[in-house]
């Protein structure tokens, strides 16, 4: 009988130990040592500990706001009606006319700037402002390179490669085009091509056929013929 009670006195202790070590307090959490089967330990939690919990993590975040299309600018010029106008940005004639708040579609005057939305995407002019577009053709493309095969000259000639507007043509950048129709210095929108500058003028070019300067003759036959490319003409800021 005393060997069980010398045993209850000695375990008395630890259990009460532990008993305190369970009680369970308002606002404090505890962790159990898998190392040190009797080791607890109190981890206090409180809002001037570790301050309020962060809960925007779980808040819903607000979606962003869609990107606004696209815009174009069109000057109208003599001659362009509504129809034409819609035909050629591919939107509808309404679609248009309610962009630009207007009821009548015979009521347009030469020089009046248009909005012109595009829905799905830029059609690849340069970013920034909207661009002002003053033309747009259905274009015949060919290529042509400074060699005597397009040009007649040489490269001993001292105008080789020299531009009509006193420019050395370059690949990228250079093309030839009727002046009647592409005033020289304009910048078009080539679709499918990109940003080009009209710098030169050829005796085989004529109305809205353009002719795109290739250093090389072999690329240059292999361009091709490509009939009816959209041409946007660019008005000069």
């Amino acid at each position: 009988m005393k060997s069980f009670y010398s045993k209850l006195a000695a375990m008395l202790p630890m259990a009460m130990l532990l008993a305190a070590a369970l009680t369970v307090h308002a606002g404090t959490s505890y962790d159990y040592d898998a190392d040190d089967r009797y080791g607890v330990y109190a981890y206090a939690y409180s809002d001037t500990l570790y301050g309020p919990p962060d809960v925007t993590k779980w808040a819903p975040q607000p979606k962003p706001a869609p990107a606004a299309p696209p815009v174009l600018n069109y000057q109208v010029g003599n001659g362009d009606t509504m129809y034409q106008i819609a035909r050629d940005f591919n939107i509808s004639l309404q679609t248009l006319m309610d962009y630009n708040d207007i009821t009548q579609p015979r009521g347009l005057q030469i020089g009046q700037t248009l909005r012109i939305p595009q829905p799905d995407e830029n059609i690849g002019l340069p970013p920034g402002d909207a661009p002002v577009v003053s033309r747009v053709l259905s274009s015949t493309l060919t290529a042509y390179t400074a060699g005597i095969e397009s040009t007649g000259k040489t490269a001993a000639h001292p105008d080789y490669g020299i531009t009509y507007s006193g420019s050395r043509a370059e690949e990228g950048r250079t093309i030839a085009v009727d002046p009647k129709i592409i005033p020289i210095g304009a910048t078009v929108y080539i679709e499918g091509i990109g940003i080009r500058k009209a710098e030169d003028t050829g005796s085989a070019i004529r109305g809205s056929r353009i002719d795109l300067f290739m250093n090389d003759v072999g690329q240059a036959r292999e361009f091709g013929v490509k009939k009816n490319v959209k041409v946007f003409v660019l008005k000069e800021a």
